[in-house]
């Protein structure tokens, strides 16, 4: 999916493409909102659109690069995303700190998306205060979090912070309509009790 295909969240996305037309989209981002948003989605793209083989401010959904990134296995972007709620240990940072050393692989940039990122340890955002405090100009940290409260203020300082909206009514029946091909009707009731 590209930039231009994802609803609702036109604000945090045209702020990235400002950031990316400008040559200043580096270091760490912390994007924060309700859970359910396009968050994730939004970071997912991202990692595509700075990789693309295209060089557009938007993903091609065509290259090799972006079809990798869909299927989780380009070697340049890495996702640190726990199951069932655990908590992110220091041992995921030691690895992001080892694996943002080296150059990109075959991408443009190195990029680390860490989803629930408040569930990190004390421990895990202190290392991971080190890395955003310097981090290589060739590679890009994203933290998912829908409880940023949770996250250590130097960590939040530290990022540049950018917040996403609760989806418009008119929006969610849009998706409801297309996705998963109900009437009018019945996603226009599902988008108004959701």
């Amino acid at each position: 999916m590209s930039f231009k295909n994802i609803l609702g969240q036109y604000r945090p996305i045209n702020i990235l493409k400002g950031y990316i037309e400008q040559s200043r989209l580096a270091g760490g981002y912390l994007f924060v909102g309700p859970e359910g948003v396009g968050k994730k989605l939004v970071a997912q793209t991202l990692a595509k659109v700075v990789n693309c083989q295209e060089e557009t401010l938007d993903a091609c959904d065509r290259c090799a690069s972006c079809y990798k990134v869909d299927k989780n296995q380009h070697p340049d972007v890495h996702i640190i995303n726990t199951e069932n709620n655990n908590e992110i240990k220091i041992e995921y940072i030691r690895q992001l700190q080892n694996d943002i050393s080296y150059k990109p692989y075959e991408g443009r940039k190195k990029v680390f998306i860490i989803y629930n990122a408040h569930r990190l340890t004390a421990e895990g955002q202190n290392a991971l205060l080190k890395i955003l405090e310097e981090p290589p100009s060739n590679s890009l940290i994203i933290l998912v979090s829908d409880k940023p409260s949770l996250l250590f203020k130097t960590i939040i300082s530290r990022c540049k912070v950018l917040k996403f909206s609760p989806l418009k009514r008119t929006e969610l029946e849009q998706i409801l309509k297309k996705d998963y091909d109900l009437d009018t009707q019945t996603a226009h009731f599902l988008a108004y009790f959701s």
